[in-house]
């Protein structure tokens, strides 16, 4: 019941995110789409919408995201990787603790946050997160945090590299969830 622009801009978009695949004499077939693909198109467009509270949303999305991800870091961590987030939680330290959250600092959050699911050995996860990120580096530059929340944020990252260094999840899903809880009632 739609025009065929309409219906040829459809198949086009559906095409562009690989859900759906030309094939020459057997037509249009069901595509498997790359997931992170996905979400790193699909994320724009519902940022841009007019309810205003999409940027909460993906706030939640993250929260589920990384508290769910401690539970696969916590066996899949290799010691590489728990040492590399112990030297970002000192490199956030240096840099909160001097400038308060600046740009840099939220850099360095950005990349010990991206560890942690990069941890859990699933492409996917880690992907997502590096999808969402973007934005709330966005978001923090629009509403930067006042400077007292960094040493909260410095005491954080600590415990959470020293709870994965431990291999105790239940810990550093606590300092996680209370960490994150910050950004979900901002």
């Amino acid at each position: 019941g739609v025009s065929r622009s309409v219906a040829r801009e459809s198949l086009g978009q559906l095409c562009a995110l690989g859900v759906l695949k030309s094939r020459q004499r057997k037509g249009l077939l069901v595509g498997r789409p790359d997931p992170v693909k996905l979400m790193s198109r699909w994320v724009p467009c519902f940022v841009r919408g007019t309810q205003g509270n999409e940027l909460s949303l993906l706030a939640e999305l993250r929260y589920a995201l990384e508290l769910g991800a401690v539970d696969l870091a916590v066996p899949n961590a290799s010691d590489d990787q728990v040492q590399r987030l112990a030297a970002l939680a000192n490199q956030f330290d240096y840099v909160a603790s001097r400038f308060g959250h600046n740009p840099e600092a939220d850099q360095v959050d950005l990349v010990f946050h991206s560890l942690i699911l990069e941890m859990t050995g699933n492409e996917l996860v880690a992907g997502m997160h590096r999808v969402l990120a973007d934005y709330f580096l966005a978001s923090s530059r629009e509403a930067p945090k006042p400077n007292e929340d960094a040493l909260s944020a410095i005491r954080a990252h600590h415990m959470i590299a020293e709870a994965l260094a431990r291999r105790d999840g239940e810990m550093a899903r606590s300092v996680l969830r209370s960490h994150l809880r910050r950004t979900l009632d901002e």
